[in-house]
């Protein structure tokens, strides 16, 4: 069976380069400001879209890794991941993500070492059935580095 889904949220912007923007989601249950990164120009703020993006990349591995190591009964307690996106310019095509580099880590339950084959598994798998990461296989270079710790 096939489904779809749609998600949607609603922007606005005042200004110009300058601006400032905020998102709505449909629930109205986030509203999150932004404006142009300080990098590309604009006047910084509360967020911009390159966060935006790689904040999406990570709650979506860390999700999905979660779901994964459940599904394969990992003692996963917890998993905290940090993110860094890099971000070329190229004169004709603008600038443009090139590479995300997440670092998950995660508290395990006993022995860390006991579960090692099946952890190096998971984190492949979530990275494989990722939506974000999907989105934008072969536009952008991912690098995974998990580490481990006992609980």
């Amino acid at each position: 069976m096939h489904t779809k889904y749609v998600f949607r949220v609603f922007g606005r912007w005042h200004g110009g380069m300058h601006g400032q923007g905020e998102l709505v989601n449909e629930e109205h249950t986030i509203r999150t400001p932004f404006s142009v990164a300080e990098e590309f120009g604009g006047i910084g703020g509360p967020t911009n879209p390159e966060e935006l993006f790689l904040s999406a990349a990570c709650s979506c591995y860390l999700i999905t890794l979660a779901y994964v190591a459940e599904k394969m009964r990992l003692p996963i307690k917890k998993i905290e991941c940090e993110a860094e996106g890099r971000v070329s310019s190229h004169e004709e095509e603008g600038f443009h993500f090139t590479e995300i580099v997440l670092k998950p880590h995660l508290e395990i339950e006993g022995d860390p070492k006991a579960h090692d084959l099946a952890i190096a598994r998971a984190v492949q798998l979530a990275h494989q059935r990722c939506l974000i990461s999907r989105a934008v296989r072969g536009t952008v270079r991912y690098e995974i580095t998990p580490t481990v710790s006992a609980l």
